[in-house]
């Protein structure tokens, strides 16, 4: 999920478990713990597209990770907690730097670092009302429930590392406004009560408890709308292999199906709010296109991180290996660009694999698109 979810759901884990010991402090460094997985976005400024992403949500988002990090990080928070959290702020800050921030992101990056610094070196040593076992298991669930949250996306969450498996269940966006703002809401008045009222652990508690009601409403609207793409199918007579969903863009009521029938995938949109049939769209998977360079270890790793949902296309003399699993832009169509592409590079009796840079909509174009998005998500 994003990472305003993440720090969210960090600071309710850590306020759980640790609140009424320590107070705030349960809630920074549940938010803290509940950011670090996703700091493997670093690979992606020293490894190429390819090997980037199959280290996203991979190490750092497994059972083994959070069984290993939690006792340090929890030696860290009560013998060095200052140094631990400058630390950590400076690495985020660091990300805005390596990705370009240029002379004047410098020294804004700097600013915010030294105005941050202040609160930090005059924070207060931690109360000796928590026992460094407290802070082990607060650690720990607030860092594995990152990656459990993430494994309702649809990237893939490698929980089990080192075994290959990815667990995707598909049934949420990665941001989603109504799973997070009421959480959001809840954690902020969480701050402002003592650390042994009722009413604090009463707020933490509700915002725990819409949020996983809301999760448990996205599995039910992807049981329904599951049943209804393959009514579709089954009422046209189309045979199928397999069939996947996710929910589109920040809702679930608007989702999106990929359906294997042999040479070709059928993809579609469907609003539960739909009064008209299921129009499908054909894509072609291509796959011969890509029979001179499968001895080549990067076809095998591409189809591993798509999960096997792919099409081959061709732009001028350049190979694009499209990743299904995440759509195309707006609602499927034929000849349609999807969100997540590869073009495949012969060099030198080498693959190359590079990510195709999505295009990133502003001002009135973006404002066009989620209107578009709107618009059908209230049905046809």
């Amino acid at each position: 999920m994003d990472s305003l979810t993440q720090i969210v759901l960090g600071a309710a884990v850590g306020e759980l478990v640790l609140g009424k010991k320590v107070g705030n402090r349960a809630i920074l460094w549940g938010a803290v713990a509940g950011t670090i997985p996703d700091l493997d976005v670093y690979a992606g400024f020293f490894f190429d597209d390819l090997t980037k992403n199959e280290m996203h949500r991979a190490f750092s988002h497994s059972l083994f990770f959070c069984l290993v990090a939690a006792p340090l990080f929890s030696w860290l928070v009560i013998k060095k907690e200052k140094l631990f959290l400058t630390g950590f702020i400076a690495v985020v800050l660091g990300l805005f730097v390596l990705g370009g921030a240029g002379l004047k992101g410098w020294a804004i990056v700097s600013g915010i670092f030294i105005v941050l610094m202040i609160p930090v070196w005059r924070m207060k040593p931690i109360a000796p009302r928590s026992e460094r076992s407290d802070w082990t298991k607060m650690m720990f669930w607030t860092l594995f429930t990152h990656p459990l949250l993430d494994a309702h996306t649809s990237w893939g969450t490698q929980l089990l590392w080192p075994l290959p498996w990815k667990y995707s269940w598909n049934n949420i966006f990665v941001a989603d406004p109504l799973y997070t703002f009421p959480f959001l809401f809840c954690m902020i008045a969480v701050m402002f009560f003592h650390r042994e009222s009722t009413w604090r652990r009463t707020m933490n508690f509700a915002g725990l408890v819409i949020s996983s009601v809301y999760m448990v409403f996205t599995l039910m609207m992807k049981w329904y709308t599951f049943g209804t793409f393959t009514d579709s199918l089954r009422s046209q007579g189309i045979a199928f292999n397999d069939i996947s969903t996710r929910p589109t863009v920040l809702n679930c009521i608007l989702w999106t199906a990929n359906v294997d029938v042999g040479d070709a995938y059928l993809m579609s949109y469907y609003s539960v709010l739909d009064t008209s049939p299921i129009r499908w769209v054909r894509v072609p998977k291509q796959k011969e296109l890509i029979a001179p360079y499968e001895h080549y270890e990067e076809i095998d790793r591409l189809y591993h991180l798509t999960a096997g949902e792919y099409a081959i296309t061709q732009k001028g003399d350049t190979l694009v290996y499209n990743d299904l699993r995440f759509g195309m832009f707006g609602e499927p169509e034929e000849g349609g660009e999807f969100v997540f592409a590869y073009k495949l590079i012969e060099e030198g009796g080498e693959l190359r694999v590079e990510e195709i840079p999505p295009p990133r909509p502003e001002g009135e174009e973006a404002a066009e698109q989620f209107k578009a998005l709107w618009e059908r998500l209230k049905g046809v």
